[in-house]
């Protein structure tokens, strides 16, 4: 081979060398680029998947102080429901004293004759069925 062939092979080998460099270049950048942008993506649904935890966490702190909140509202309808009962039953106890006492201290009737109490318990219509 001449000087020349060397020469233009050399060339050619190079120019054919430029290229592959080139298109390896371009390939890495897009790459490059295609990777930026994934990544990219990936951030925003990371942000929209941290914002929905903190958003479901609030739920359950949320959810958390309005049960704390409904067992307190219990236990004081529970002490209200005692005392009630409580009222009652003090009410009622007053109520049978008062008819025994009535009846203790009326000389012709019997002690529970008009008592509309029968134990603990009201009579139907608070009256002794024999007088309807």
């Amino acid at each position: 081979m001449s000087t020349t062939q060397w020469v233009l092979v050399i060339v050619g080998v190079i120019i054919v060398l430029a290229v592959i460099g080139l298109v390896v270049r371009m390939t890495g950048r897009r790459k490059v680029e295609a990777n930026r942008a994934k990544a990219n993506r990936l951030r925003e649904e990371a942000e929209r998947t941290q914002l929905q935890a903190s958003e479901h966490e609030a739920d359950a702190v949320s959810a958390e102080a309005k049960a704390r909140q409904a067992r307190v509202d219990a236990e004081k309808l529970e002490r209200e429901a005692e005392a009630r009962a409580q009222d009652a039953s003090e009410t009622r106890e007053r109520a049978q004293q008062h008819h025994q006492r009535a009846g203790q201290l009326d000389p012709d009737g019997d002690a529970h004759r008009d008592s509309p109490m029968e134990g603990n318990q009201p009579r139907e219509g608070g009256v002794d069925p024999e007088r309807r």
